[in-house]
């Protein structure tokens, strides 16, 4: 019978607070927020890349714990979980800067009513929402545009801890401006199919008018979905190299914010 016995008590409790901030973390990017991932393959690959980047991050962990004390352990994996939800959310929400252009352009071109209920997500979610996310995903997958991701992770456990926790009590401001720049990054994104649908509107506003017997109702609703879907076709490559520049600026701001 093999017994297993921890020698370095700092080393482990050190490594325990960097896992419990990197699962936080995962736990909400595109990829592990899926229902249909198993929780132990989310754990487990919160667990090797915890591993993964502990050689960088054991310097600060391993002063925290000294200076703050083993003893306190669970306060210390508050801190740690609660700085990983907050990091975490913040990534998250750049996400759902796409998935909100995909539901105004849904409402543009008269797909509100099409919507389904995903078990992936567990939600309702409509067309656009999922070909924009998914798309967005397989991108930053692709290009490379993750790795300032994990590097502004990493640096975040020497400038966000249990030992500068003021540095958050300032940063609302900040958070105000991202947020506000999230809402209005959105709202330019599905400012061409906006734009086209006040014309189309306005025409047979003007048609209505000229012609009372048609029924424009019927002819607009079939209009404003053939229009949108060609004039979404014709801008879908700008669109999405659009949205990809906007994400990358967007967390090299998220970035230099941790960095610092």
């Amino acid at each position: 019978m093999m017994n297993v016995a921890i020698t370095d008590h700092v080393a482990f409790v050190a490594f325990w607070l960097g896992f419990s901030r990197w699962v936080t973390i995962l736990m909400q990017l595109p990829l592990f927020d899926n229902t249909a991932v198993p929780n132990i393959v989310k754990v487990l690959a919160s667990f090797v890349i915890a591993w993964a980047f502990h050689p960088l991050v054991s310097p600060a962990l391993t002063a925290e714990v000294r200076a703050v004390g083993i003893e306190h352990l669970w306060a210390l994996t508050a801190v740690h979980v609660g700085c990983g939800l907050v990091i975490g959310f913040f990534v998250k929400s750049f996400m759902a800067l796409f998935a909100s252009a995909g539901t105004i352009i849904t409402q543009q071109i008269g797909f509100a009513s099409v919507s389904y209920f995903d078990p992936t997500q567990a939600q309702q979610t409509g067309p656009f929402e999922k070909l924009i996310q998914w798309t967005m995903v397989v991108l930053i997958l692709t290009s490379g545009a993750l790795i300032p991701m994990f590097k502004g992770v990493t640096e975040s456990f020497y400038t966000v801890n249990s030992l500068n926790l003021d540095k958050m009590t300032q940063s609302h401001a900040f958070f105000g401006e991202v947020f506000k720049g999230i809402f209005t990054a959105a709202i330019m994104l599905a400012a061409p199919l906006l734009f086209a649908n006040i014309l189309m509107n306005l025409v047979f506003g003007i048609v209505a008018r000229t012609i009372p017997q048609m029924n424009v109702l019927m002819v607009s609703f079939v209009v404003n979905i053939g229009v949108g879907l060609l004039l979404f076709i014709a801008i879908s490559q700008e669109f999405f190299q659009v949205s990809f520049d906007i994400y990358v600026e967007r967390l090299g701001q998220w970035f230099q914010f941790f960095a610092r």
